[in-house]
């Protein structure tokens, strides 16, 4: 993905606002996303992969995730998260709850630091782990569903 990168010098990094960070983080994760059902599922309907997809990229399972994965971040990542969660958004979508939406910014927060830091290895690691939280929640309450 070298070739999204935005090559900023360290000192503009660090002034960067936590938004900045979660506007790239949102297309750092949603192209994950993307590649990944697409790989699981080749054959599905444009249509079909805008639900999967739209199940892994919503406020809420965004907020599930990052709240199940802080315990494994750093204290770096832990405050870029805070600085994520913190941060004073125009807009909130109509459909997400105002906590879910904070948390949601953090982890993408998160994703856009560890992207534009080139932080490649963490970078894949916390977008599988992600990834994998939110299949095994949407599994949990599928099968949960299915007992009754």
């Amino acid at each position: 993905m070298d070739i999204l990168k935005t090559y900023l010098k360290e000192s503009e990094e660090r002034l960067l606002s936590p938004l900045v960070y979660a506007y790239i983080g949102d297309a750092v994760y949603e192209l994950f996303v993307r590649n990944k059902i697409i790989t699981e599922n080749p054959n599905l309907t444009p249509y079909l992969y805008y639900l999967r997809t739209t199940m892994y990229v919503k406020a809420s399972s965004q907020a599930i995730a990052i709240k199940k994965l802080y315990e494994e971040l750093d204290e770096d990542e832990k405050r870029i998260v805070k600085r994520g969660r913190n941060a004073k958004p125009k807009t909130i979508p109509r459909n997400a709850r105002l906590s879910d939406y904070k948390y949601a910014t953090a982890l993408e927060t998160l994703i856009g630091y560890l992207y534009l830091e080139n932080n490649i290895e963490r970078l894949n690691y916390i977008l599988s782990q992600t990834y994998d939280i939110i299949t095994e929640e949407y599994t949990n309450a599928k099968n949960s569903c299915q007992q009754y």
